[in-house]
């Protein structure tokens, strides 16, 4: 190898060591550098996202704690039951799955915080009808409605 470096023109050795810092710098700021300058703003985005989950909860919070656990549970399958309070709670679902008489699977695409959790708490207290499951997040085309996937089931059985 150093027969070789020793065969280059001073001009050749000078671009290849002006080539292998460039290289040098481009892979520390690649590695090093960007990484240490975004971590700010990554951790501002984490925190943003974080606040927005706790004020969903937040919300939640009250509405779970006021519903009775022993209500009826006699008004047909869940499945049934679901979908026709989320029409009259003005909850639209986009997706509803039946698993079995007694739980159901549903995906509603775009509704304001109040109105999904009114209507959860009155699947709980008027049918016994409890969320398992859910992952709710705030919608990304508008921050003041919320997106949910959640699986439920009606506890005591009709």
């Amino acid at each position: 190898m150093n027969a070789f470096w020793q065969g280059l023109s001073g001009r050749e050795q000078m671009l290849i060591i002006i080539g292998g810092v460039l290289a040098g710098l481009f892979i520390a700021l690649q590695l090093i550098l960007s990484p240490m300058l975004s971590w700010r703003a990554d951790q501002r985005s984490d925190m943003a996202r974080a606040r927005s989950l706790y004020e969903i909860v937040a919300e939640a919070a009250p509405l779970g704690e006021g519903a009775p656990a022993g209500a009826s549970t006699n008004a047909g399958p869940a499945r049934t039951i679901v979908s026709q309070t989320a029409n009259d709670a003005g909850v639209a679902i986009v997706f509803i799955n039946a698993r079995g008489d007694n739980a159901v699977d549903v995906n509603i695409a775009s509704v304001t915080p109040d109105a999904l959790f009114q209507w959860l708490g009155q699947l709980r207290a008027d049918y016994n009808i409890v969320v398992d499951t859910a992952d709710i997040a705030r919608d990304t085309g508008n921050p003041q409605t919320l997106r949910a996937q959640i699986s439920m089931s009606q506890r005591g059985g009709p």
